[in-house]
């Protein structure tokens, strides 16, 4: 029987699937911080969640997370993802390319009160920017 924060995990990669930011906002924490490890983005608070979400939900508009396993605790959880979408604006600091990509990556988490308290995405950087421009020498 899957746990609250199973749910809780499920819905969040199914608004983040439907591009549904205020979907989004509802699943987190009024003082969420999500941090992109990889960009080295941190948006604090929903402010924050929502204009970064705005911004790479229009650089990549058919952004999907595909989710392999998930473990959660009473307060904390961790998933591996493998990531596709192809990019149609700026991001970054890179210019868009118009080319598609798929690699993979994990988050780390927190929950609290029945909502995300907290999000750290790595992901394959080499493997994002080779897909994008290239190989880098």
């Amino acid at each position: 029987m899957a746990s609250n924060n199973d749910n809780l995990l499920e819905q969040l990669i199914e608004a983040e699937n439907s591009h549904d930011i205020e979907r989004i906002l509802a699943l987190t924490a009024d003082d969420v911080v999500i941090e992109d490890v990889p960009f080295g983005m941190v948006m604090k608070g929903k402010d924050g969640v929502k204009q970064g979400f705005t911004g790479f939900f229009t650089a990549v508009p058919d952004f999907k997370v595909e989710p392999k396993s998930w473990v959660t605790s009473d307060k904390s959880f961790a998933v591996e993802v493998i990531l596709t979408g192809t990019q149609k604006g700026d991001l970054a600091g890179l210019s868009a390319t118009g080319k598609s990509f798929s690699f993979r990556g994990c988050s780390f988490g927190e929950f609290e009160n029945g909502k995300i308290k907290g999000k750290r995405d790595y992901w394959d950087s080499a493997s994002l920017t080779k897909q994008l421009v290239g190989e880098q020498r």
